[in-house]
């Protein structure tokens, strides 16, 4: 069966839910552009947008995939067993298999993942699994790509850089201050808890978006679990069903599902993905 190459409305969601901190970086470059220049301040944002385009360079994943990820080439050995089962799902999907590249994890725990438009990773625990249940895996990954998953997230992840650097580095000076004011003591310790709340004042004020983090950061784990889900409706028309149920109920019996279980609230409301129990019974209705 032939899968469709469209972007998934999940995908349309998390790219909405970046712009308020797409905006907030954008203000961030303006910024340093005029502290720069006084005239040709707006170089600076035009080029920070158009710089965009490297995260669709094919090369961008691959760098991305070893920095970011730490995930590596394949042995000979490696690709051996890996390339055939990617091809497979490719041709039954009918892309061709040279738009992408296999990646491994060196992890004890079984997992995978999709990279920007071209990366398929898998750890080397996830090696040892059967050859049908590998290819299921495989499957699940290209329905990220298949759906724009990745490409989304990347996209989001470059443009709200600066904001985030900026924020990081606000969060690492105020946690200085506050160590040096502990190690102080006395006057020091007030001054310095009252420079943290100035630092939090004004990193408001530069980045309105941070009052929404409480609403935003829930709404963006919610798509990436929703993803999840399309990435197994994908691998299930397929024909991958049947083997990514396998792959599942594995995961249940070692536990996962009973370390989510005895996560807060919080934890389980900013989870990317689905619980196991979920994931099966969704692949379960669409059998």
């Amino acid at each position: 069966m032939r899968a469709s190459r469209r972007f998934h409305v999940g995908a349309v969601a998390e790219l909405l839910l970046g712009v308020p901190t797409v905006l907030s970086s954008l203000l961030f470059v303006a910024v340093l552009g005029r502290a720069v220049s006084q005239d040709e301040w707006w170089v600076f944002p035009v080029v920070w947008l158009v710089s965009g385009a490297i995260v669709f360079v094919p090369a961008t994943d691959r760098v991305l995939a070893a920095l970011v990820h730490r995930l590596r080439k394949p042995t000979r050995t490696e690709s051996a067993a890996l390339q055939p089962l990617l091809e497979d799902v490719c041709a039954t999907a009918g892309v061709d298999p040279r738009r992408y590249w296999l990646r491994i994890q060196n992890s004890r725990e079984i997992n995978a993942m999709a990279v920007g438009g071209h990366v398929v990773g898998v750890s080397t625990a996830a090696l040892g699994l059967p050859r049908e249940q590998l290819e299921a895996v495989l499957a699940h990954e290209m329905g990220h790509h298949l759906a724009g998953h990745t490409m989304i997230s990347l996209v989001r992840w470059w443009y709200e850089l600066p904001a985030r650097t900026v924020i990081l580095v606000v969060v690492l000076a105020g946690a200085a201050v506050l160590k040096i004011g502990q190690v102080l003591g006395g006057t020091a310790t007030v001054v310095s808890r009252v420079v943290v709340v100035a630092l939090g004042i004004a990193a408001v004020l530069a980045s309105p978006w941070l009052l929404l983090v409480p609403v935003i950061a829930p709404l963006v784990a919610l798509t990436s679990r929703r993803a999840e889900l399309h990435a197994d409706r994908v691998a299930a028309e397929l024909g991958y069903g049947p083997r990514l149920l396998e792959v599942l109920q594995r995961w249940i019996r070692e536990g996962h599902d009973d370390i989510r279980a005895r996560a807060g609230l919080r934890a389980r409301m900013l989870a990317s993905h689905p619980s196991c129990a979920q994931r099966i019974t969704k692949l379960q209705r669409k059998g």
